[in-house]
């Protein structure tokens, strides 16, 4: 793409794009790759705002990474085992930069069966009590979110898993199988990549952000990785057979990951799974609302067999108290009833039909 790259350098609005990609808190991810590829043709001011944003994240990150560290050490002060998702330590990894992946707050794994523990351990630094809906079995939907009562620490997700299909691989995979207490533990390489692929199915395949990170990562690791490599995961994890093959093709389309190589015994995918390829939209341009909807078709056309009731529960029809906070999210003054916004839902999944039949040969 060496040569194309070149030839847009020279109708590049460049102010425009600095503001585009600082609003989608990609200047420092993809800037220094782009002022690479303009050799010396990008303005000097896209150039000093890459540096700026490069060189605050920097900071920013190693705010994370202390609080991360302190986190994951006071959790196995008391036993529990964790281990920190995404954020500058991921950046660190993949862009040799914390300042390169741009978080506002912390992400933790610990098992399910310590997330109470968990929670406890983590207001013992000044974090207020979650707020989130708990479901049968006294989980959370994928996460508690704590906020720091004096607004002195960034906001913490603590999850007991990654992805709403499973209960088993974030805790038999992802977490270390001994408490360690530097934060040194890393997931082996297929897992790590799994999980990534596995975020970035969760989020909808929305943005470039999640899919640059895929890219760097393969860019670092991706030599070290057997053909094939992900066979194995999806024998294990049957729930995985849709979402992380259609994740693969994605990623394939928008950052060049080599399908064919990753999941080479996958079989062809059908025609759910090439509706939800489709779907992913690196340029979000649509509505806040159409966004999450487009989102919610895609679970529905990747969930496994027989989560249908579960996948109508969180998108279609979520409890009462969720629906309190989307409206409490979005500054309404009181939220839509559940008829009501599964009725809407369901409006915007025909209208992510209609936009897909406009190119129904792309689907064959």
């Amino acid at each position: 793409m060496g040569e194309r790259a070149e030839r847009l350098v020279a109708e590049v609005d460049w102010p425009l794009l600095a503001e585009t990609l600082r609003l989608r808190k990609l200047l420092p991810t993809l800037g220094p790759r782009i002022v690479e590829l303009a050799k010396g043709h990008a303005s000097a001011d896209f150039a000093a705002a890459v540096e700026q944003a490069t060189a605050s994240g920097r900071r920013h990150g190693a705010f994370l990474q202390l609080v991360s560290l302190r986190a994951i050490a006071m959790l196995a002060d008391a036993g529990v085992p964790s281990v920190a998702l995404k954020g500058p330590l991921l950046g660190e990894a993949i862009y040799a930069d914390p300042g390169r992946r741009p978080s506002t707050d912390i992400d933790l794994l610990v098992s399910p069966k310590q997330l109470q523990i968990a929670v406890e351990v983590m207001r013992g630094l000044g974090y207020g009590a979650p707020t989130d809906h708990v479901y049968d079995g006294g989980l959370p939907l994928l996460h508690f979110m704590l906020v720091h009562e004096r607004g002195e620490l960034p906001p913490v997700e603590l999850h007991w898993r990654v992805h709403w299909y499973e209960r088993r691989f974030a805790r038999e995979r992802l977490l270390p199988p001994v408490v360690d207490s530097l934060g040194g533990w890393r997931p082996a390489p297929a897992d790590e990549f799994a999980a990534l692929l596995l975020f970035y199915a969760r989020d909808g395949f929305v943005g470039l952000r999640l899919a640059s990170d895929l890219g760097a990562w393969w860019d670092v690791y991706g030599s070290e990785l057997a053909p094939g490599v992900l066979d194995e995961l999806l024998h294990t994890y049957p729930a995985f057979a849709r979402v992380i093959p259609v994740a693969v093709e994605v990623a394939e389309r928008i950052v060049g990951l080599p399908a064919a190589r990753i999941v080479g015994n996958s079989p062809r995918l059908g025609l759910r799974e090439r509706m939800a390829v489709r779907l992913a939209n690196p340029n979000p341009r649509s509505s806040g609302s159409q966004l999450y909807a487009d989102m919610g078709f895609i679970d529905g056309l990747l969930m496994p067999r027989g989560d249908f009731g579960a996948f109508v529960r969180r998108q279609v029809l979520p409890p009462p108290e969720v629906l309190e906070q989307q409206a409490r999210h979005a500054a309404r003054r009181r939220a839509r009833s559940s008829v009501g916004r599964g009725a809407g839902v369901l409006a915007r999944y025909g209208l992510a039909m209609a936009n897909l039949m406009r190119a129904p040969e792309t689907l064959r």
